[in-house]
């Protein structure tokens, strides 16, 4: 159920038709090399330690199908500590997710059906890429109201929904890795093994270690006391802020390589509105603003000789003006850049004002929007909540709620038209990867 139609394909003037075709044949879920690889680690491991019904579920599936899987079964909408819920079968209610997959899961929430937390932890490493209409600015609270001046916004550009770490619920998703506390990270959890893994606990932490490209993780009892990476919170509990770093990295690197790879396919220059993700009711850390600054820095610079088609990133409603080099007017130099590096702007604007200076006004506006990695784009725009954060702003302003809804875009918001982030080569279409890199 459309909470409004404004921001639907049928609602849009027939002379964007043309237009709005190519934006539908535009999109394609997008993940970083290191989750492909980590995607299948997931499933050799289910299927070696997966219970009855797990099996059930992935003895047989592929990657392109555990990909249309983590598309296809996630909720309608999905928020809140209490993991408030809307299934695609209309049930609603609040919680019972960490049940899912186990021999206590009930009707509805069935794996058969339904996500379990270790895929909606895979699920936030897949993200999702359109051109589209902007219909508005974009603002928190525009509603879908449609702009009447046109020249007051960019009439098309790129959409991408990113997400963060979510540390709003203990014991599941990124808590497991970057949180360390006294009842989850004990041995019988796996956690502070090394070598052959003995059973499913320690297999499960083996693969997480090898995604982040750690040799260990820590029991609680052994965590190195006053480091700058093991942060102490409150209750005793600890974050690592290096784990933390690790995950923004590879949000951050399918950003920049998909602008890139967009601006180049345009044959302009990008400039990427970016928003925090993870960065509201999720935090956990006050210092996540500035490990998030920070490892975007360190991103731009790394991978800088290969964003050629990056002109401009611009970091939105930060509360910090300045980090490291991430400040108004920065440049990240590069010489073999067209304009001799990236831009840096550091300042309040709404995704989708108009780019009206030189030379930023030929530049392809590539937005981004915090997105759930268990709900449809738009989540809480589902649950008729149009105003107040990022995920509904961005589904009320462009025509993400079915141009990046895998069961209304079937054809290119799927599994077989997955795309891969890699530092050597860019973004690659699956089968192009396969062809490239695979032996």
């Amino acid at each position: 159920q459309f909470s409004i139609d404004t921001c639907r394909v049928k609602s849009q003037p027939v002379e964007r038709h043309e237009s709005i075709r190519e934006q539908i044949a535009s999109a394609y879920p997008i993940i970083h090399e290191q989750t492909l690889l980590l995607f299948l680690d997931f499933l050799q491991h289910k299927v070696k330690y997966g219970n009855a019904k797990e099996l059930q579920v992935y003895k047989n599936l592929t990657l392109i199908g555990f990909v249309q899987r983590l598309l296809d079964k996630r909720c309608v909408y999905f928020f809140g500590g209490s993991d408030g819920y809307k299934l695609l079968s209309g049930h609603i209610g609040h919680g019972g997710f960490e049940q899912i997959g186990s021999e206590s899961e009930c009707a509805p929430l069935l794996l058969e059906h339904v996500l379990s937390y270790d895929e909606i932890k895979l699920a936030a490493l897949l993200y999702v890429s359109t051109h589209s209409e902007f219909i508005n600015n974009g603002s928190r609270n525009n509603a879908g109201v449609v702009e009447s001046d046109k020249s007051r916004i960019e009439r098309e550009g790129v959409i991408m929904g990113l997400i963060g770490a979510r540390f709003e619920r203990p014991d599941v998703m990124e808590y497991q890795d970057i949180m360390i506390t006294p009842q989850q990270n004990t041995a019988n959890n796996g956690y502070g093994s090394a070598g052959e893994p003995k059973n499913r606990a320690q297999d499960y932490r083996r693969l997480w270690r090898a995604f982040y490209e750690e040799e260990q993780d820590y029991c609680y009892t052994e965590v190195p006391k006053n480091t700058e990476r093991f942060r102490e919170l409150p209750y005793s509990n600890y974050f690592d802020t290096l784990l933390m770093s690790k995950r923004y990295a590879i949000s951050f690197d399918c950003l920049l390589l998909e602008a890139d790879a967009r601006a180049a396919a345009a044959g302009k220059l990008a400039y990427i509105h970016v928003v925090g993700i993870g960065l509201g009711v999720w935090k956990v850390f006050k210092e996540q603003e500035n490990i998030f600054l920070q490892t975007f820095e360190q991103r731009l610079r790394a991978l800088s000789a290969r964003l050629l088609h990056v002109g401009v990133v611009h970091f939105s409603w930060f509360h910090l003006q300045r980090c490291g080099g991430i400040y108004e007017g920065a440049v990240i130099e590069q010489k073999q850049h067209p304009q001799g590096g990236i831009k840096v702007h550091v300042s309040v604007r709404n995704p989708n004002d108009k780019l009206e200076q030189q030379p930023e006004a030929n530049m392809l506006l590539l937005v981004t929007y915090a997105w759930d990695g268990n709900a449809l784009p738009g989540n809480e725009f589902w649950a008729n909540m149009l105003v107040g954060t990022g995920d509904p702003a961005a589904a009320c302003s462009t025509l993400i709620t079915e141009l990046q809804n895998s069961h209304i875009n079937k054809d290119y918001m799927s599994g077989n038209n997955l795309h891969i982030a890699t530092l050597q080569h860019g973004v690659l279409h699956i089968a192009d990867y396969a062809r490239t890199l695979l032996p």
